[in-house]
């Protein structure tokens, strides 16, 4: 009960603010895309990967865990849509939603709450290799349309800011430069707004979904993300022999639902939003048991 009323009730309730808001007004949904895309989620990486400290010792694992779960999901997301003859907006969609997750805003909450400090600081690192992932395998698999040519897709990808963000986070902590602190609080007020700015899309998003058109779709990948992460995360835990805390962090975070990241790309590179922002609400609600059932099975 305390994970649902401090963790999950929060982000329900500024994601419900933002379907009112849908259904009530007519907002462009598109214009908060861009606002997220460009400025708040650059800001709010930047930050992240400057601010945070890690320990090294569980770095490798936990990178290497991450990039094999989700390298794992794409390959079986693109199998599906093949199987289920998707075109080829579905199959971007899906691939998205079904490959990246909420290991951020919802994951970090649920570690502090179930394992601390210590699995809170752990987490951190999931979070910070999939934002990365998010930001190369996640804006290729929005870019890329089928015959399109090479220099194109890298140039719409190029066009995408979170991989400049993350190569100017590395190049602050390598030479152990600091922004002055006037400038590093502008980009702190920005990163605080992205997440909230991100719900209240996920909201207006979900409210104009015309449900009925995809919900096939939908069902598909809300049951494939609820099941096969947790899955494979126990195995590539037992495969590589971890064991202890590690273990539960990297099974908790491959648990998680999908990502509002998924959506936001989704509606960027207009490859079928509203089938996204559906997986990332349902994946979220049923989540609450998930979730449930799988920290049962861990303590």
């Amino acid at each position: 009960m305390t994970v649902l009323l401090e963790v999950i009730l929060p982000i329900f309730l500024v994601g419900g603010a933002g379907a009112v808001l849908g259904r009530v007004t007519r907002l462009d949904a598109m214009l908060l895309t861009r606002v997220t895309m460009y400025l708040l989620g650059p800001a709010l990486i930047f930050r992240s990967l400057t601010v945070s400290v890690v320990a090294g010792s569980d770095v490798l694992r936990i990178a290497a865990f991450v990039i094999i779960l989700q390298v794992v999901l794409f390959a079986l997301s693109r199998l599906v849509g093949r199987w289920q003859r998707w075109e080829d907006d579905a199959r971007a969609a899906g691939s998205l939603v079904l490959t990246f997750s909420n290991c951020g805003t919802y994951g970090l909450a649920v570690l502090l709450f179930a394992y601390g400090e210590a699995g809170f600081t752990l987490g951190i690192v999931f979070m910070l290799t999939g934002v990365v992932m998010q930001a190369t395998l996640g804006v290729g698999i929005g870019a890329w349309h089928r015959g399109m040519k090479l220099r194109t897709w890298l140039g719409r990808a190029a066009r995408v800011p979170w991989l400049y963000a993350i190569l100017l986070s590395v190049l602050f902590r390598s030479t152990g430069w600091e922004l002055p602190l006037g400038i590093f609080r502008g980009i702190d007020l920005l990163a605080d707004a992205a997440i909230p700015v991100q719900l209240v899309l996920l909201g207006i998003q979900l409210a104009r979904v015309p449900r009925r058109a995809i919900a096939r779709e939908a069902l598909w990948l809300t049951g494939l993300k609820l099941a096969i992460p947790p899955l494979l995360g126990w195995g590539l835990t037992a495969l590589f022999g971890v064991e202890g805390l590690l273990r539960s962090v990297l099974i908790v975070q491959s648990s998680m639902p999908s990502a509002i990241n998924a959506l936001i790309l989704s509606m960027h590179f207009n490859r079928k939003p509203e089938l996204a922002a559906t997986v990332v609400f349902l994946t979220t609600v049923l989540s609450f048991g998930t979730l449930t059932a799988v920290l049962s099975l861990l303590n």
